[in-house]
């Protein structure tokens, strides 16, 4: 499988999948690239799909060296420049909303539109949710069959139908030092370049459970509409705030389609 190699020697897992305008698709920090396995089979039919699993999870170097939003975005601009990609639309869900905002403010030239769930900023129950899912590592370990996968995804608050599929997917994904320092990470406050993005955005969210867009936790769309200009909202109903691209695929794909469509590259 394809990797690139950061200036520090960390390794970066990448891959491409279906024909059309590239768009990039950005996980969470626990699921990473395993988040779009139910949007992936329709999206294929309509963009270019590049996945990558950021540093700290998955495929990718799991080192807790070098973990900063910053360098997630180095390391996606990496990717495209490998493959040849000049100007890109880019998702995020979760976590991965972090490195939307700060690649579409920190790399405008190469940012066609962005559909992200909002999250620029560590809200005090985001950083709640961290430091329990923290305790949890510490008391029960992850990956290795150990109980911490079990507990952070009913931390989480996926719909039991798919606790079983998270859980096995936590445990494929995460390490202790690593979950940690991608958390960790994830402490800043990206306002300002919420400030500089350029690029139409769309954000999407579902408006159920624990990180529903009426929760703390997924409280950023507001912030967003306001700071920001060219901003569409589109509220996934009956899903549950950042799995909606989980639960919610086809729902969530009619959305995604329409937008990147109607801000095609170079139109």
């Amino acid at each position: 499988m394809p990797h690139i190699m950061s200036h520090d020697g960390k390794k970066t897992w990448y891959d491409v999948v279906g024909e059309g305008e590239p768009l990039v698709l950005i996980g969470g920090s626990s699921l990473v690239h395993r988040q779009w396995d139910f949007m992936i089979p329709i999206l294929q039919d309509h963009f270019r799909v590049i996945l990558y699993d950021q540093r700290g999870a998955g495929l990718s170097d799991r080192s807790p060296e070098g973990i900063t939003v910053d360098q997630w975005t180095d390391d996606l601009k990496e990717i495209l420049d490998r493959i040849g990609i000049e100007k890109a639309h880019i998702m995020g869900t979760s976590n991965g909303s972090f490195i939307v905002v700060h690649f579409a403010a920190r790399y405008p030239e190469r940012t066609a539109s962005i559909i992200h769930y909002g999250m620029y900023k560590s809200t005090e129950q985001f950083s709640k949710v961290s430091r329990i899912g923290e305790r949890i590592i510490d008391e029960f370990g992850v990956g290795n069959g150990s109980m911490g996968a079990y507990y952070l995804v009913r931390l989480y608050g996926i719909p039991p139908l798919y606790e079983e599929w998270e859980t096995n997917r936590f445990e494929e994904n995460l390490s202790p030092d690593g979950w940690k320092a991608m958390h960790a990470a994830l402490d800043v406050d990206l306002t300002e370049d919420l400030q500089r993005i350029k690029a139409p955005q769309l954000i999407l969210i579902g408006d159920r459970g624990s990180l529903s867009k009426d929760s703390d936790y997924g409280s950023g769309w507001k912030d967003v509409l306001r700071l920001c200009s060219d901003v569409e909202l589109a509220v996934i109903h009956g899903a549950e705030g950042t799995y909606c691209v989980v639960t919610h695929p086809a729902e969530v794909a009619k959305e995604v389609i329409a937008f990147f469509r109607t801000h095609r590259i170079g139109s």
